[in-house]
């Protein structure tokens, strides 16, 4: 039953969505969850161990030679792109290229700049929380779901920034509408108890 639900998109992307209802918040989150991965890839380098590859895959692509690195921070990248293939196959092959990019950037920049790779990477790392978290707190209304599911936040969440694009391009348009349907009835129940808990709230108080 657990194993289903990690790989029920339909739940998953309803839980998130249910959460990200603003406009302004989900363009916040579309342009600060992938820099969040991306500059997270490069300070997990840090961790003692993280950047010792266990082999390297060589790749030539586009008239290019390129050696792929299996660092820690590339194997997550990679990992998560698998995940997301399972999740949904045609938008988790699509993203796939971009987190493998990810994690070989990571890599490089790690090598080649490292002080001031993982300077900007922390500079970043950081405004794009505060970001989100303004994102949530002035425009959503709503605490973020970092503090309900932490797999939503720190995996799935940048899988679900990439659908959110690809519906606005028009993908797969049923599974959109299906989706916005059952993300409306979720946030409809959730306005409901936040109601009742604050009337209880206030009944308590006047007494």
């Amino acid at each position: 039953m657990a194993r289903s639900k990690l790989l029920d998109l339909e739940q998953q992307f309803t839980f998130y969505a249910s959460y990200h209802t603003n406009q302004v918040n989900v363009l916040i989150h579309i342009f600060c969850v992938p820099t969040i991965l991306f500059t997270a890839l490069i300070l997990a380098h840090g961790i003692p161990g993280a950047s010792k590859s266990l082999a390297t895959v060589p790749l030539d692509l586009f008239g290019r030679h390129i050696d792929l690195d299996l660092t820690f921070p590339f194997l997550w990248a990679a990992g998560n792109a698998a995940y997301f293939i399972l999740l949904e196959p045609v938008a988790g092959a699509l993203y796939a290229p971009i987190l493998i990019t990810f994690g070989h950037l990571s890599n490089v920049l790690y090598a080649t700049h490292h002080d001031e790779a993982m300077r900007i990477a922390g500079y970043a790392f950081v405004a794009s929380w505060i970001a989100q978290f303004v994102g949530h707190g002035k425009f959503e209304g709503r605490a973020p779901a970092l503090l309900d599911s932490l797999l939503q936040s720190l995996v799935l969440a940048v899988f679900f920034v990439w659908l959110e694009v690809l519906f606005f391009l028009g993908y797969r348009p049923q599974l959109f509408k299906r989706l916005q349907n059952k993300t409306g009835i979720a946030v409809a129940q959730y306005r409901k108890e936040r109601a009742a808990a604050q009337r209880q709230n206030g009944a308590k108080k006047a007494t």
